[in-house]
């Protein structure tokens, strides 16, 4: 698998004189109405925290009164400043109106730029690091090309694989990354989509995935002790679901699979219950469906949860499953098998590069209610080797990834650009 610029060497050398070395700029980042939006950027931030000087930007949308959104029901209360789990944020406004995504990109650039040239003067060998190439990628670009910032820019799923389909945003998106000192994907898949957009940087595109888990959080545990915790029955099978109630998750398609499995007594008289933990705008929808179905009662729905209750439930599980119609890497996946629970899944994705099948899961086409009924009742009768479930992503710890990230901005700091 190609990797760009990355070397396997020590960071004790990396150092910043003054000030911040890397300045992170991304929506993609909790807060404190948002508590639980995009975890994994800010566990990698963490990390990095303790390799290099690092601060974060996290935009904020902002449209004027009279545009209604649902997309946004609480970002108008989030401080412009505060600290998330010792990460202090900076929330500038940017201007965002719904149904006007040709000028995303240029709102967040102005929203940003403030900040940033701030932050340049503090550190005149400062590199940016923006995640989502939009509008953040874009925005970001506008902002530090106007400021003479070198800037990195990690893809990682949606911002390629649904914004650049669209013709008007293809165009800001291609600007932005060909214009970057590097670019990262997150899996090899995204790779090969950025490279066959901007043909020109395939020399500076990496991979380094934005999906990892902590070892002292996402361990084997006893299933027996995690499902007590939970208030579960010892007895019977778990399949679960970790992530938001949205369209794109094909849960939909998971549900007719488990009615599927019901209705031809696949399960047997084994007590199976399907978990789906998140929240979303489908789930009423969801719960009308598996009521249509006749599988409500097997149907758990629990809401969002933090991360050491997500750590609880896989632990509980006896399988996990992911049928999306579209993913970059999910993190739950990598969490799962961290924790020796095989993982059922759609091959999209950088999923078919971290699921090997039948050693740690099995893949599926997305869409596909017939042939995911297949596969989860293959896996539940399945014999897996959980130590060899949990070895599948061994190196993939915050700490190892955030080593990657930073030895490849160290590299951005030092160059002279594109």
């Amino acid at each position: 698998m190609p990797q760009a610029n990355l070397h396997e060497t020590g960071l004790a050398d990396f150092t910043c004189p003054a000030g911040p070395c890397v300045q992170v700029v991304t929506t993609f980042f909790p807060n404190s109405q948002q508590p639980r939006r995009t975890l994994f950027v800010k566990n990698l931030v963490a990390a990095m925290r303790q390799l290099c000087r690092l601060n974060v930007i996290a935009p904020v949308p902002w449209a004027p009164p009279g545009w209604k959104s649902r997309r946004w029901p609480d970002v108008a209360r989030v401080p412009r400043e505060e600290t998330v789990d010792g990460i202090e944020l900076q929330h500038p406004r940017f201007l965002a109106p719904p149904g006007l995504g040709v000028v995303h990109g240029l709102g967040f650039g102005v929203g940003v730029a403030r900040l940033l040239r701030r932050a340049a003067l503090a550190d005149p060998g400062l590199v940016v690091h923006v995640h989502c190439a939009f509008p953040d990628g874009v925005g970001g670009a506008l902002a530090a090309r106007a400021l003479g910032l070198r800037y990195v820019i990690t893809a990682h799923g949606s911002d390629i694989n649904i914004h650049a389909a669209r013709g008007f945003l293809r165009r800001q998106i291609r600007w932005a990354l060909r214009h970057a000192s590097a670019v990262i994907a997150v899996s090899g898949a995204l790779r090969e989509k950025i490279v066959a957009l901007v043909p020109e940087i395939a020399a500076r595109t990496a991979i380094i995935p934005c999906a990892g888990f902590d070892p002292s959080v996402f361990a084997p545990r006893d299933q027996i002790d995690c499902r007590a915790e939970l208030g579960l029955s010892t007895k019977g099978l778990i399949v679960l679901f970790v992530g938001n109630l949205v369209a794109v998750k094909g849960l939909d398609v998971l549900l007719r699979a488990w009615a599927k499995l019901r209705s031809c007594g696949e399960l047997g008289s084994v007590p199976t219950t399907l978990v789906l933990v998140g929240e979303g705008h489908l789930r009423s929808e969801l719960q009308h469906l598996a009521q249509t179905l006749g599988i409500a009662p097997e149907v758990r729905f629990v809401g969002g949860v933090p991360q050491s209750r997500v750590a609880t439930w896989i632990g509980a599980a006896d399988l996990l499953c992911l049928p999306s119609h579209s993913e970059g890497m999910p993190n739950v996946v990598i969490e799962s098998l961290a924790s020796a629970v095989p993982v059922v899944a759609t091959a999209v994705g950088g999923l078919p590069e971290v699921i090997v099948d039948q050693a740690n899961g099995i893949l599926t086409q997305p869409g596909d209610s017939d042939a995911l009924a297949a596969a989860l009742r293959c896996a539940l009768s399945a014999k897996w080797d959980r130590t060899r479930i949990r070895r599948s992503v061994e190196d993939m710890t915050w700490m190892s990834l955030a080593r990657k990230n930073v030895e490849l901005l160290r590299e951005s700091a030092r160059a002279s650009g594109p």
